[in-house]
């Protein structure tokens, strides 16, 4: 802990033009007097820090030092700084921090001051609009039954809205597109599972510990499948209003959109069948016209009906 202490410290210093001892304290979690004796222990290494006495003290380090960065171009280091900054506001984990920091410390000034021209213009954040932290509290517990190798506890729905009380053993965390998804041995179903964390509840790491199963890795290929297998997968053609262009645009991409003689919008989309897909077509109202297959239109055009019922007319 001392040397990735002694590591953060140094990187810092060599980042900052000047940095007192009480924000270092306060950085590291630690007190003044071990920032002092960590100094002292950096000089004997050879480092080349100035200290500085006054209200504007702090330490520095000597013009023109700068570590070695061999093997390591400008834009290798800015591309891993602009995803490092990406995951630091995905996940709450102080380390992201110290290791921008780390690699921060390999430019030069003129560098430096590249990276923040491009930083104004590239931001990578994986939090969706509105987040109150939960997510980021779900993503915080599974990460450290990954770390322990503990199994985790919750509540979950399935895509069809059925209610179950889940144990598993965490194998991966997966992020894809905006959603956080887990990747776990259930031994409810005996077989590997892809689980949301938007449909946990109540979740929590639990004293259980497990051996990790030798298990060939997960690839694209079987996210999708695992995806797809609670259900059979439906081709559905969509015919949307022109007013609409922008948000279809936006949920399916330019390239999949056709337009007939009327100016409406065609969409051809294959998803799994299940709930969540009724719901979605739905939630269009009357902005959406399924004309393929007959079944799902059919479907669609009964529960609008329900829905009558319950509003009135």
């Amino acid at each position: 802990m001392r040397l990735e202490r002694l590591l953060a410290i140094l990187m810092l210093i060599v980042n900052r033009k000047r940095i007192s001892a009480a924000e270092l304290a306060e950085k590291m979690e630690v007190s003044v007097r071990t920032i002092y004796r960590d100094i002292e222990t950096l000089c004997q290494a050879g480092f080349p820090l100035v200290s500085y006495q006054g209200v504007t003290g702090g330490f520095e380090m000597m013009d023109g030092y700068r570590l070695d960065r061999t093997a390591l171009t400008f834009d290798e280091i800015s591309s891993v700084l602009t995803a490092l900054k990406g995951m630091s506001r995905a996940l709450d984990d102080t380390r992201y921090g110290t290791t921008i920091e780390k690699y921060t410390s390999l430019l030069g000034d003129t560098e430096k001051e590249s990276v923040r021209f491009w930083q104004d213009r590239l931001v990578i954040d994986m939090n969706p609009w509105g987040s109150d932290g939960i997510m980021k509290h779900k993503v915080a517990l599974i990460r450290e039954s990954l770390q322990e190798d503990r199994t985790v506890k919750f509540g979950y729905s399935s895509v069809n809205g059925e209610p179950t009380i889940r144990e598993v053993e965490p194998m991966t965390l997966l992020l894809k597109g905006a959603s956080w998804y887990l990747y776990a041995y259930c031994p409810l179903r005996n077989d590997y599972r892809l689980f949301r964390l938007s449909r946990m509840s109540a979740l929590t790491v639990t004293g259980n510990r497990f051996e990790r199963r030798d298990h060939p890795p997960a690839e694209e290929a079987d996210w999708g499948r695992m995806w797809e297998m609670n259900s059979k997968p439906v081709t559905l053609k969509l015919r949307f209003p022109p007013d609409m262009r922008a948000r279809v645009e936006e949920l399916f991409g330019v390239e999949r959109l056709e337009t007939d003689t009327d100016g409406f919008l065609l969409v051809t989309q294959t998803y799994p069948e299940d709930e969540w897909i009724y719901g979605f077509l739905l939630s269009f109202g009357s902005k959406v016209e399924v004309l393929e297959p007959e079944r799902v239109r059919l479907l669609i055009r009964e529960r609008a009906k329900e829905m009558v019922k319950v509003y009135g007319l």
